[in-house]
This record gives C-alpha cells, sequence and structure tokens, in this order.
C-alpha cells in the first residue's frame, strides 16, 4: 500500500509534500482536487480534510493528515532516510524557523481565498494588488536577509533541507503564478537554482503535473 495525496498542482503547498515525497521516493498516488473548481468544496472531501482546504494525505492506514508542515515532520519521523531536517539541533531550529515563517508570512498571502477577494472587489482591486505586492515582497526581502546568516550551498549549511523545499516551491509558486520577479535576491535564487538540481523535487513542479491548466 502506498499514500495518497490529494492536491492540485498550482498549490505551492502540495508542491512541499509532492517533492518530499519524491525526494524520499516514497510510492503514493495523486488525487487532483481543482480548487479553481471549487472541487475541495464536495461532500467526499470534507470527509478527508473537515476545512476543505489542500494538501491532505492519506496514509497507508487509512489516516488523513493535513496541514503541510504538519505532513512533512509525520513524513521525516516516518521516513528518515535522506533526511530533511538536520542532525545538529540548532540548525534544525534554524530550518524550521525558515520553513515556518514562509508559511505564515510569505505564503499566506498568495493563498486562493484572498486573490479570489481581491478579484471580486473590483473597485479597489489594483489597490489592493499594490499592497499584495508590497508585503509580500517585503516577507521575500526580510526571508532574503535571514538566510544570509545560515546559508552554504543551501539556506542552512550544505545540505538540502525542508526550509530548502519551501523557499523552492514558493517562489516557484510566485514567479509561475504571479510573474514576481526575484533577481534582486541572490541568495534565494543561489538556494532555488541549487534545488532545482536535484531531479525529483524539479519534477514535482506545477508545470510538469497532469492537472496543471493550460
Amino acid at each position: 500500500m502506498s499514500y495518497t495525496l490529494y492536491g492540485f498542482a498550482m498549490s505551492s503547498c502540495t508542491q512541499r509534500i509532492r517533492s518530499i515525497l519524491n525526494y524520499k521516493k516514497i510510492p503514493y498516488t495523486q488525487v487532483s482536487v481543482n480548487f479553481l473548481k471549487k472541487e475541495q468544496m464536495t461532500e467526499e472531501y470534507k470527509k478527508i480534510h473537515p476545512r476543505q482546504i489542500i494538501p491532505a494525505l492519506v496514509t497507508p492506514e487509512g489516516h488523513s493528515l493535513i496541514e503541510s508542515l504538519a505532513i512533512a515532520e509525520y513524513l521525516e519521523e516516518v521516513h528518515p532516510e535522506k533526511p530533511i531536517l538536520p542532525q545538529n539541533r540548532i540548525q534544525r531550529a534554524q530550518v524550521r524557523a525558515i520553513a515556518e515563517y514562509i508559511n505564515s508570512s510569505i505564503q499566506t498571502f498568495q493563498h486562493l481565498g484572498i486573490q479570489q477577494y481581491i478579484n471580486t472587489h473590483s473597485e479597489k482591486k489594483l489597490e489592493w494588488k499594490d499592497q499584495w505586492t508590497h508585503w509580500n515582497m517585503l516577507g521575500i526581502s526580510n526571508l532574503e536577509k535571514s538566510i544570509s546568516r545560515t546559508r552554504g550551498r543551501f539556506s542552512v549549511g550544505d545540505q538540502l533541507t525542508l526550509a530548502d523545499i519551501m523557499i523552492y516551491c514558493q517562489v516557484d509558486s510566485a514567479m509561475t503564478r504571479f510573474n514576481l520577479d526575484f533577481g534582486q535576491y541572490h541568495n534565494i535564487m543561489n538556494i532555488y537554482y541549487n534545488v532545482n538540481n536535484i531531479k525529483e523535487i524539479e519534477q514535482s513542479r506545477a508545470i510538469y503535473q497532469k492537472d496543471y491548466p493550460k
């Protein structure tokens, strides 16, 4: 038996889990839940994720796991091969801090609900989009400064970690979906390209998934 990943190609949170599963070579199947078509709002999916958001990961034993960071930690504990958290406790804390910052202070601005809310208020759409871009890029700027203190080849030292996967998926989504320019953020882009050289993670990109909108 294998895992079942419920998500969507354009979801950066789904991409995080897909990247980890591929990197660790954990068998899984994907079930597309297209949030553009509101497929997450079905009663069937509600049984898997009570809050009806993505992703969700169903274990071989039938347990439904939700929230991408919690899922990532679970996979690391159950499948420690090719670790994504360092053995060193200080470095592990640094990785978790980067991951949490991306999750709570950057990714939230790309959440579908926020995008839909902006797009349905035409009278303030341009003003809100300017503010959205400002706060999103401020988060990226702060991340750039933060990882300058810890990075080697990757964000914390020279080994791939959860923090790098989070950075990669966030940047990939921002460039693909929102056409944001990261050229001035040299630390972030160096990490992005180093992660992109890892085939298992590069193949996890949204554009390579069967449910990516054409």
